[in-house]
């Protein structure tokens, strides 16, 4: 009986041992990333798209900051389904998104990404409500790609922060 007593006891030591000697990392560290200090911040093309997905980064300018974001926005909105009368039901709305990361000091390349999400919305019958639902989708897909680059960021610039 004794004997099983410390049996248990060795093996949970060790495991207790094993377990907190790993220098275990997790892959997605956002506390990493906030450590990126980015001195210059570029918005190109639709700038609203651009801004909004800069702004779902959290994304701070900083004076001492080596690093320079380049965010560049595309939206395009096509007809995705009319009726037999030529009414359209259905619009299609696109949305581009390439994002670049390099050191302004050795002008390196870190980090380079194109991302492309489209959905679909139905046409309602007054204008606003059609122009509504476009801005609430576009909300929606660029947290979407902002998720996205901070997921693939933390990956692959875990070795250079």
């Amino acid at each position: 009986m004794r004997y099983m007593n410390l049996k248990k006891e060795f093996f949970l030591i060790i495991i207790f041992i094993f377990t907190f000697n790993c220098n275990y990392k997790p892959l997605l560290n956002n506390d990493r990333l906030k450590q990126l200090k980015f001195h210059q911040i570029e918005t190109s093309g639709n700038k609203r798209i651009a801004q909004i997905i800069v702004n779902k980064l959290n994304i701070v300018k900083d004076k001492k900051g080596v690093f320079v974001i380049s965010v560049n926005g595309k939206k395009s909105v096509d007809i995705a389904n009319k009726s037999v009368t030529g009414k359209i039901l259905n619009y299609s709305i696109t949305l581009e998104c390439d994002v670049e990361i390099k050191n302004s000091l050795s002008g390196k390349i870190l980090y380079t990404k194109k991302i492309t999400n489209s959905q679909n919305y139905k046409a309602s019958s007054m204008y606003s409500d059609t122009v509504s639902k476009e801005k609430k989708i576009i909300e929606d897909v660029s947290s979407l790609m902002a998720k996205q680059i901070i997921n693939e960021m933390s990956l692959s610039l875990r070795n250079d922060i």
